[in-house]
């Protein structure tokens, strides 16, 4: 009896550990999949395995680095990058960083790499407004107009406010030798509606996820 009751505790580990390492929602402001307020490094290597739990510093400006705990270095498909509110004891994720073509990690509302600022627009149901392309913040949606992605932030007197999701996009790389290239190039603000916008059809290319304090 006592040897059945110790196999069903150990097949009920190894159950919830498979059920957080296929979890890859992420919901802005409160966690992205088993990742939240109450993680630590340590935990992750419970959920993920240590070999898929590294370490390396993230370049935040020229010169400025920062502790970083690196999920699935070597899967482009589930990579993700966490910064830390206590790098030392790196426990209470700050934020997640997930940056490429194709990813499996995707939000409540359906946002992963490679989304379209079409399929934004149709998400948000409001113009969005976004900064031009080839800077350093290039790409960076702003403001999602009053649509229905508030979790990007919504101007006030004060700044940007309740922003927990930060979306990145870049135009498609078959498109790049059209005139609009030109054309939406630099720190300026663009509307998604715009031709020029239209005519390059970008795409998601990095999510910065705000996790909340605990």
């Amino acid at each position: 009896m006592r040897r059945w009751v110790t196999a069903l505790a150990v097949l009920l580990v190894m159950a919830t550990r498979c059920v957080h390492a296929a979890d890859w929602l992420i919901v802005p402001g409160q966690r992205a999949g088993p990742i939240d307020a109450r993680a630590s490094e340590a935990r992750m290597v419970e959920m993920f395995g240590a070999r898929n739990v590294t370490r390396e510093p993230f370049e935040v400006e020229p010169g400025v680095t920062l502790p970083a705990t690196v999920l699935f270095a070597s899967d482009a498909s589930r990579r993700a990058l966490v910064l830390w509110r206590d790098p030392e004891a790196r426990t209470a994720p700050e934020s997640v960083l997930i940056r490429g073509e194709r990813s499996v990690w995707k939000t409540d509302k359906g946002i992963t790499l490679g989304t379209s600022l079409a399929t934004l627009r149709r998400i948000n149901g409001r113009p969005l407004t976004l900064t031009g392309f080839g800077w350093d913040l290039a790409g960076t949606v702003l403001d999602c107009n009053g649509g229905s992605l508030t979790e990007l932030g919504q101007p006030s007197r004060a700044g940007l406010v309740g922003r927990t999701l930060v979306l990145r996009l870049e135009p498609d790389p078959a498109l790049r030798d059209r005139p609009a290239s030109q054309q939406t190039l630099g720190d300026r603000e663009f509307s998604s509606d715009s031709e020029a916008m239209r005519s390059l059809n970008p795409r998601v290319y990095e999510l910065i996820v705000d996790i909340a304090s605990p």
